[in-house]
């Protein structure tokens, strides 16, 4: 199942990125050195792994890649390079991780590369690398946005250059950081007024990225989801652990703060099912728990619903409510699902930790956020049906 489903998945991104007529480019990777790679490509905000390999020292690795535009060889190591693929083949040449690849039969990477470097700008028929370079440009431009008029006009460059160039941007990782960039910067800028309270200037940083959220949408939901787009933008806050102000975000934007799936109510919840603490100290059974308790489903592509479920311990905590939080994960358990714990300062989450109750429960994509409040009548019914 999971093969067909990440096949489905491979397909349903060449889709995309793919038009009709293309050809496929084939690209030679030549390593020098042994190396564990991965070749990453993009569909808006959709990130997706293009090729993945490891790769003796001397190994030539012939790829025939459907993808166009500016992919990243990412190193098991954690550099990260661009690549620009087109409709010519080339040769990619690696000799360590530390150091960039180059090339043999690309003039327009090795323009790249030169302009990248702080050369001029590549030469207008190299139409995604100038375009590359100057993303790059106007990126590293806010760094000097120092006051709120500052920060407004440059919000609007970033708005009307992606909106703009949006349809070769989108085939790059620039429109996620285009986006991770304007609600960063907004955290440059100094809204302290003097004689105003803390806690007004709080409120006024935090209705600018309110406002930041509603421009994005507006801008981008001609091309996206909106629900895709907010996730997006939750995730920033949510892999910072800003879960107040994600929360906010999702508050302010709750028609479309879900991850689509089919709307599942009823599942099946035996006394056995194991569930785990975050340290892994014990283990107990579903049954043994004696309290009220809710099942929250959640996705690690979907930080929607890892917010939402930080929030809601969060407030059980704070009103002392005598309730546990069950985090059931639609992928198998990981460190991911495990670090939403780190975001609590006080009461503990269990886990799900049992690989056959979900692959039996969770065969279908689940429209998140969803929470299953449970009582010990209801696990003793469901197992008797």
């Amino acid at each position: 199942m999971k093969t067909k489903s990440v096949i489905i998945s491979f397909l349903l991104f060449l889709a995309v990125v793919v038009s009709p007529g293309s050809a496929w480019a084939k690209i030679v990777i030549h390593s020098q050195a042994a190396v564990k790679i991965e070749l990453l490509g993009y569909n808006g905000l959709t990130e997706s792994s293009v090729f993945k390999g490891n790769l003796k020292a001397g190994d030539r690795q012939e790829l025939n890649i459907p993808y166009r535009g500016l992919a990243l060889l990412t190193f098991s190591e954690g550099q990260r390079y661009p690549v620009i693929i087109g409709d010519k083949s080339f040769t990619l040449e690696i000799a360590e991780p530390r150091k960039p690849p180059f090339f043999e039969g690309s003039d327009e990477n090795n323009s790249f590369y030169k302009s990248l470097s702080g050369s001029a700008l590549p030469p207008e028929q190299f139409k995604i690398a100038v375009l590359m370079i100057q993303a790059q440009d106007l990126l590293k431009s806010s760094s000097s946005v120092k006051t709120t008029k500052q920060l407004a006009d440059k919000k609007k460059e970033f708005h009307e250059f992606v909106g703009e160039h949006y349809d070769t941007l989108k085939h790059s990782d620039m429109v996620r950081r285009f986006i991770a960039q304007y609600f960063i910067m907004q955290e440059y800028v100094d809204y302290q007024t003097e004689g105003v309270p803390a806690n007004e200037t709080r409120a006024r940083y935090q209705i600018e990225v309110i406002n930041g959220v509603g421009s994005w949408l507006n801008i981008l939901k001609p091309h996206l989801p909106e629900q895709e787009i907010l996730n997006y933008i939750v995730s920033l806050y949510y892999r910072r652990s800003m879960v107040t102000l994600s929360s906010l975000v999702i508050e302010n934007f709750r028609n479309v703060a879900y991850c689509p799936g089919v709307k599942k109510q009823t599942f099946s919840f035996p006394e056995d099912m194991p569930l785990t603490e975050v340290d892994n100290t014990r283990t107990i059974g579903l049954a043994d728990l004696k309290t009220e308790k809710i099942i929250a489903f959640v996705s690690d592509d979907c930080p929607v619903s890892m917010v939402e479920t930080v929030s809601k311990m969060r407030r059980f905590v704070r009103k002392r409510e005598n309730t546990r939080i069950i985090v059931a994960p639609l992928q198998p358990l990981s460190g991911n699902h495990l670090a939403m714990q780190k975001m609590l300062s006080n009461g503990k989450l269990l886990f799900v930790n049992d690989e056959k109750w979900r692959k039996t429960n969770l065969k279908e994509k689940i429209r998140l956020p969803l929470f299953v409040r449970l009582k010990d009548k209801d696990i003793r019914r469901m197992d008797s049906d």
